[in-house]
């Protein structure tokens, strides 16, 4: 797909391109304030490169999701012109191979608030090791556990729901259903087993009973039936919902089918979790997909979504704190203080210990949101959303 580009006369590598997206149409008025925000990405990067098919299985390829800064600035427009504040998205592309650590002063210099760091992991962590601790730096990609338990000293927000709370959304809902009883099929891959153990930790958590675990085989060979022939792994004990893991997509597609039992399926297939769906047709999402849809030509999807998310929460920070500089908004953000209505019936906002974004998770259907979690007989002190993901008494973060 094509990415954001670096101007052809920029013959040195590390040059900038001049990039800025003015979100006003009218010139600023004296004495206003500016909101300068930085968009950040790689040239070249692979996550946005056509994939090709594979074992019949089809992945489409990811759009850029930058659109979703563009819908939130002019969803914003109004609010912010009443409180004289104009707010500006700088794309900026880093050339392909350079080291990414290299962009952070000159962010910082350019007096941006924020910076959405559309970025590889690798890169993301880089930069955020090297910007000042107090811009903030939004990952509107990842949704690794480790990324919000391994690096609480960094300025780093989490826009996408963990692994944990996607696995935690999945264990309210059987348990809410009274279907407690779960078997868990899961891949070859590293990612499978982790997911796998992700779901077993939130079925622990919320009472739900694992009757067995089986990793089961890619391939056919007739001397490993009994890891890749589906009903025959699924005989033997007796469970009320599958659990599946499997990231690769392609065994997955039958499990469903193949089933020794009439049973349903959660995980990879059957019932799935996202941050956003096309689909969602309550709390004002359907406003928000047209929006977008009318802007970008497309559907809204999650990393969509996480971009716009991230650029409401700037400017709620300036709003709603009179936040300005990079500094008060980092701790607004930081701290808590800034509720931020996201179209999925309920606030979010960043937890202070490991500056992932609280957020109501939706679960989906291929052709409809079926409901969001969490659910009500799930209670917490602080807010309900909290029962979603590592709480701060079990995080090795704290409030900085």
């Amino acid at each position: 797909m094509n990415r954001l580009s670096i101007a052809a006369s920029c013959a040195a590598l590390l040059c900038w391109p001049a990039m800025p997206a003015a979100a006003e149409d009218n010139p600023k008025a004296a004495g206003a304030a500016d909101l300068h925000i930085v968009y950040l990405s790689r040239q070249n990067d692979a996550a946005y490169q056509p994939v090709r098919a594979e074992n019949g299985v089809t992945v489409p390829t990811l759009p850029d999701p930058s659109p979703g800064a563009d819908l939130a600035i002019r969803d914003t427009r109004a609010t912010a012109r009443a409180v004289d504040l104009t707010v500006t998205l700088d794309r900026r592309a880093w050339p392909e191979g350079a080291p990414i650590d290299g962009a952070a002063d000159e962010i910082a210099r350019s007096g941006a608030v924020a910076v959405i760091a559309d970025v590889p992991r690798d890169d993301l962590v880089a930069f955020a090791k090297a910007a000042p601790k107090t811009l903030a730096v939004f990952d509107v990609r990842q949704h690794d556990d480790d990324l919000r338990t391994g690096f609480c000293e960094l300025p780093l927000f989490h826009l996408l729901p963990s692994f944990a709370m996607e696995t935690d959304a999945l264990a309210e809902f059987i348990v809410q259903k009274n279907w407690r009883r779960a078997f868990v099929l899961y891949g070859p891959a590293a990612a499978d087993k982790h997911l796998a153990d992700d779901f077993a930790a939130s079925a622990r958590k919320f009472g739900a009973k694992l009757v067995a675990a089986k990793q089961f085989a890619i391939g056919n060979d007739p001397r490993r039936r009994d890891d890749i022939d589906v009903s025959l792994m699924t005989s033997s004990d007796d469970y009320d919902v599958v659990f599946l893991a499997d990231t690769g997509g392609d065994f997955g597609r039958f499990v469903p089918w193949q089933l020794s039992r009439p049973r349903p399926v959660i995980g990879t297939e059957g019932l799935r979790t996202s941050a956003w769906d096309a689909l969602a047709e309550r709390f004002g999402a359907p406003q928000v997909n047209h929006r977008f849809a009318r802007l970008a030509k497309r559907d809204m999807n999650d990393g969509d979504w996480a971009v716009w998310a991230a650029v409401r929460s700037v400017v709620e920070a300036a709003i709603r704190k009179g936040a300005r500089d990079a500094t008060a908004i980092e701790k607004s953000l930081a701290e808590d203080q800034t509720p931020v209505d996201v179209s999925k019936g309920i606030e979010s906002s960043f937890r202070p210990w490991d500056h992932q974004f609280r957020q109501a998770v939706m679960l989906r259907s291929a052709d409809a949101v079926v409901a969001y979690a969490p659910f009500e007989p799930f209670l917490h002190r602080r807010t309900p959303l909290d029962t979603l993901g590592v709480d701060l008494e079990e995080s090795p973060c704290r409030p900085q």
